[in-house]
C-alpha cells in the first residue's frame, strides 16, 4: 500500500503536536539550573552555610535538593544538617579546602554545581553568625529571634535577618532585620526558618535557626536529643510560659565531643531511664543562669525516681565553664549525680544537686574545682559528695551540704598552703589515710567531725601541721565511723621541723586499730621530731595507749586533759617527756592505770633542772620499754605525790656526765610524799637508788621507798646507796624504807660524814638500816 506524502506530513505534525503536550523523559531541553552558592570561608568546628537559593526550575514545578562533598583534605570528617534541603549546615574538622556538589532534581532531570569551601583554625573567630538553638513554640504575639551569642570582633559589622522559608499562604515580617536581637510575628502555624548574615568588608558568617510555630493549646512535647553533639549548639527555653514542662529530652546516651554546649536559663532537660550525659575532654558545657528561683537549668529524671537516670559525667579537659543555677536531680543510675572526671575543673554555683541514688558530686583523683560556692547538695542516697582531701579547701563555707557526711578520698593535702575544711554537721567520712605533708596545714574548727574509716589514720609529717580548735561546748570530734574500741588507727604527728600542731577542745574517739609506727597502737602517737601543743582535749575509747611520745627530739605542751577507756596505758613517754606531761590531767577507766616511762636515754638538761610533777590523781609513773633504768645526769626534781614503779632489776643512778653536775631532789611532804617503789611488792625487786655525785640538792625528803636493795652474789645491797667512787652525798630525811632485800641505806665509813639523815624509819629489812663499809 503507498502512501501519499500529504498524508505522511499530515501523520509527523499529529506526532510532534503530541509530544509537545506532554513532558517526555528524552526532551533535550532540561528545565533545572542548580546554584551552589558562591565560595565561602568558614571556622573549624562552626557550622558555613550551603545556600542553594538562586537554583531554579523553569517550569515553576518543585524539585529535590542534595548536597555531598566531593574532596576534601586528607584526614577531616564531614557533617552536613540539611543535606536534602535548600540551605544546609557544613561542619568539617580539618582546615583547608572542601567541594560541594550540590545536585537538583525534577522527574528524571538533574543539574549540579559545586562551591568551594575554604575553612580555617581559628580558636576564636571574628566574625561568627549564631542565629539560636532550633526550637517549638505556640503561636501567640511576637517570637524572639535572637543572634547575641554571634561572635562580632571587627568594627562596622552589618547584621541581616532573612526569612528563607515559610508555611504557604503565610507572611512573615520582620521588626528590625538589622538588629541582632529582634522578633518576628507569624500569621499562621507552621516552619519558619530564618537566616542570620554577618558581613564586615571581605569576611561573611551565616547561620540558619528554625522555629516550629505549633497551634495554640496543641500539647507539643519536648525536643527530642538522640545523638552526640558535635558542633557548638545553644539549647534555648521552649516552653517558656510553662517552666515545668520538659524543653527537651534525651533518649539515648548522648556526650558533647570537640563541641561547646550552652544552655540558657529556664531550660528544662529530661533524660529516659538509663541515659546520661558526658562532656568528652574535648568537649565544654555552660550552664549559666543567676535566676535561680524563677528560670533554674533543670536535669531530671522523665520520671521523678532516684537513680531514674545516669547522671553527668564531665571529662573536659579545657578550662572550666561557667556553671550556675542549675539543678541535677533524679539521677544515680551509675552511683552518681555529677562526677568530674581526672584533669577536669569544675566552676559551679548557685546550683542544687538533690534527689539522686549514691553520691550528689563525685569527685575523681586528680580532679580541679575552679570555684565552688553558695550550692546545696542534700537528699542524696549514698553521700552528698565524694572529693579528694586536697580539694575541700576549695569548698566554701555557704554551701548547705546535708544527707550524710562527705566522704574523702586520696587523703593527700600536699600543696603546703593552709587547708581549712568547712564545719559542716554532716562531718566528714575518711575513707583513706589522711596524709598531710610538703608543709601543709588542715585545719578544723568548731563543731567539725571526723568519722574515720576502719584502719585508717591521720599523719601529719614533713613539717605539715594539724590545727584543731574547737570550743567548750562545741569540741571538733574524730572517732571511729564503726563507733568501737580500734576502729581507726589514730594521729601521728612526725617531723615537725619546728612546727608545732596543735589540738585544742577535741574530743577524740575509737582508735588504736593497729600501731601506726613501732610495735604499739595509740590514739595520738608522736614520731621523730613530732611537736605538739595538747589542751582541753579527750582521749577515748582507744584500743591501745592514749598518748604515745616515745621517740626523739620530740616537743610536748599538755594541759588540762582527759584520757579515758583505753586498753592498754593512757599515756607512754620518754623520760625525757615525762616533765612535759600536765599535772592536771584527768585519767578514767583505763586498762593499765600507769604512765608507762622509758629510760633508754639519760635524764639530762642544760640550764635548769629537769622536774617530774606527778599528777593531781596520783597514777604512777612505771619504768619500762627499751630501758628500765632511770639515768639522771644534770639536776632533777621529783615533786610531792608523784609515784614511780621500777621494774625487777632496775635501778636509778645519779651522776655527773658531759660536764653537767647531776643531782636528784626527792620533794615530798607531810601526808603527801614521794613513792618509789617496785612493780612487785616483793623485797629486793630493783636494785635501789645510787648518788655517785656530791651536790647540795642531793636531798630525799618526805619518801617512802620501797622493794629496792636487790641482793648481789659478791656485794653488798640497799635500797639506797651513797658512793665513794665517784663522790656521792645526801641529805636523808623524814623518809620510809620498806622491804629491802639487805640493807636500808648504805655508805662508805671513809665517807660517812656525805650521809646526813634524821627521821628515818625501816621496816622490814633483813639487813642493816644504815650499813657502813670499809
Amino acid at each position: 500500500m503507498k502512501i501519499k506524502f500529504s498524508q505522511l506530513a499530515l501523520l509527523l505534525f499529529a506526532i510532534i503536536t503530541l509530544a509537545g503536550c506532554q513532558e517526555q523523559e528524552n526532551d533535550p531541553i532540561n528545565p533545572l539550573t542548580a546554584h551552589a552558592g558562591e565560595e565561602t570561608a568558614g571556622f573549624v568546628g562552626y557550622s558555613t552555610i550551603l545556600d542553594g537559593s538562586l537554583s531554579a526550575n523553569s517550569t515553576g514545578k518543585p524539585f529535590t535538593y542534595k548536597w555531598e562533598v566531593t574532596s576534601r583534605p586528607t584526614g577531616a570528617t564531614v557533617t552536613i544538617e540539611g543535606q536534602e534541603e535548600v540551605l544546609a549546615k557544613f561542619y568539617g574538622s580539618l582546615p583547608g579546602e572542601y567541594t560541594v556538589k550540590l545536585t537538583i532534581s525534577y522527574l528524571t532531570w538533574q543539574d549540579t554545581d559545586t562551591v568551594i569551601l575554604t575553612l580555617t583554625a581559628d580558636a576564636e573567630p571574628s566574625l561568627l553568625a549564631v542565629a539560636g538553638e532550633d526550637r517549638f513554640q505556640e503561636i501567640g504575639g511576637a517570637m524572639a529571634l535572637n543572634g547575641s551569642a554571634s561572635v562580632l570582633n571587627g568594627a562596622s559589622v552589618q547584621i541581616l535577618w532573612e526569612n528563607v522559608s515559610k508555611p504557604e499562604n503565610s507572611t512573615v515580617t520582620i521588626q528590625n532585620p538589622s538588629l541582632l536581637e529582634t522578633s518576628f510575628n507569624p500569621s499562621i502555624a507552621g516552619e519558619y526558618l530564618f537566616k542570620l548574615s554577618l558581613t564586615s568588608g571581605v569576611l561573611k558568617s551565616q547561620d540558619l535557626v528554625k522555629i516550629t510555630v505549633l497551634e495554640g493549646g496543641s500539647n507539643q512535647g519536648p525536643i527530642i536529643i538522640n545523638a552526640d553533639i558535635l558542633q557548638d549548639r545553644t539549647l534555648t527555653n521552649v516552653f517558656v510560659t510553662e517552666s515545668d514542662k520538659l524543653d527537651y529530652l534525651v533518649t539515648k546516651d548522648v556526650a558533647v565531643r570537640g563541641a561547646k554546649l550552652t544552655i540558657e536559663p529556664g531550660v528544662r532537660i529530661g533524660f529516659e531511664e538509663g541515659t546520661g550525659l558526658t562532656i568528652a575532654e574535648n568537649g565544654s558545657m555552660k550552664a549559666y543562669t543567676l535566676l535561680v528561683d524563677t528560670s533554674p537549668i533543670v536535669f531530671q529524671g522523665k520520671e521523678a525516681q532516684k537513680g531514674y537516670w545516669d547522671g553527668i559525667q564531665i571529662l573536659s579537659q579545657n578550662p572550666a565553664e561557667y556553671i550556675s543555677g542549675i539543678v541535677i536531680r533524679d539521677a544515680g543510675k551509675l552511683g552518681y549525680g555529677l562526677k568530674v572526671g581526672s584533669g577536669s575543673k569544675l566552676y559551679l554555683t548557685l546550683s542544687q544537686i538533690e534527689k539522686n541514688a549514691g553520691v550528689g558530686i563525685l569527685f575523681e583523683i586528680g580532679s580541679m574545682i575552679t570555684e565552688f560556692k553558695s550550692n546545696k547538695i542534700k537528699e542524696n542516697t549514698a553521700a552528698p559528695m565524694r572529693i579528694p582531701a586536697r580539694l575541700m579547701e576549695h569548698i566554701f563555707w555557704d554551701s548547705v551540704i546535708e544527707g550524710g557526711a562527705i566522704q574523702i578520698t586520696e587523703g593527700k593535702i600536699l600543696s603546703g598552703l593552709e587547708n581549712f575544711w568547712p564545719n559542716y554537721a554532716v562531718g566528714y567520712d575518711i575513707i583513706e589515710d589522711l596524709v598531710i605533708y610538703n608543709g601543709s596545714s588542715l585545719v578544723l574548727t568548731v563543731g567539725t567531725k571526723l568519722n574515720m574509716g576502719n584502719d585508717k589514720a591521720i599523719r601529719v609529717i614533713s613539717g605539715s601541721v594539724l590545727r584543731i580548735l574547737g570550743e567548750a561546748n562545741n569540741p571538733v570530734i574524730i572517732e571511729g565511723k564503726n563507733k568501737s574500741k580500734g576502729a581507726w588507727r589514730g594521729i601521728f604527728i612526725e617531723n615537725s621541723q619546728m612546727r608545732v600542731s596543735s589540738i585544742g577542745f577535741a574530743e577524740i574517739r575509737h582508735a588504736g586499730s593497729t600501731a601506726i609506727a613501732g610495735q604499739s597502737a595509740a590514739t595520738i602517737k608522736l614520731g621523730n621530731g613530732g611537736r605538739l601543743k595538747l589542751f582541753k582535749t579527750t582521749l577515748d575509747e582507744g584500743k591501745g595507749i592514749g598518748l604515745e611520745a616515745a621517740a626523739s627530739t620530740m616537743i610536748l605542751e599538755m594541759a588540762d586533759n582527759t584520757i579515758k577507756n583505753h586498753l592498754s596505758y593512757p599515756i607512754s613517754v620518754t623520760a625525757q617527756m615525762v616533765e612535759h606531761l600536765d599535772y592536771l590531767t584527768r585519767f578514767e577507766n583505763n586498762g593499765v592505770n600507769e604512765v608507762a616511762v622509758d629510760g633508754f636515754n639519760a635524764l639530762a638538761k642544760d640550764g635548769g633542772e629537769i622536774i617530774w610533777k606527778g599528777f593531781a590523781e596520783r597514777i604512777p609513773y612505771v619504768v619500762k620499754g627499751l630501758g628500765k633504768d632511770l639515768r639522771i645526769q644534770s639536776g632533777m626534781r621529783i615533786k610531792a605525790g608523784v609515784v614511780i614503779k621500777m621494774q625487777d632489776g632496775s635501778s636509778i643512778d645519779v651522776q655527773d656526765a658531759n660536764g653537767r653536775l647531776a643531782y636528784l631532789n626527792i620533794e615530798g611532804a607531810a601526808g603527801n610524799p614521794v613513792i618509789i617503789q617496785g612493780v612487785n611488792d616483793t623485797a629486793g625487786s630493783w636494785y635501789g637508788i645510787t648518788y655517785s655525785t656530791n651536790h647540795a640538792q642531793n636531798v630525799i625528803n618526805q619518801a617512802i621507798i620501797r622493794n629496792a636493795g636487790k641482793t648481789m652474789s659478791n656485794n653488798f645491797s640497799a635500797a639506797i646507796t651513797v658512793d665513794n667512787v665517784p663522790q656521792g652525798s645526801l641529805l636523808l630525811q623524814n623518809t620510809q624504807i620498806i622491804k629491802s632485800g639487805q640493807h636500808g641505806v648504805a655508805i662508805t665509813r671513809q665517807f660517812s660524814d656525805f650521809l646526813r639523815t634524821s627521821n628515818l624509819t625501816f621496816e622490814s629489812i633483813p639487813g642493816q638500816e644504815i650499813f657502813v663499809w670499809q
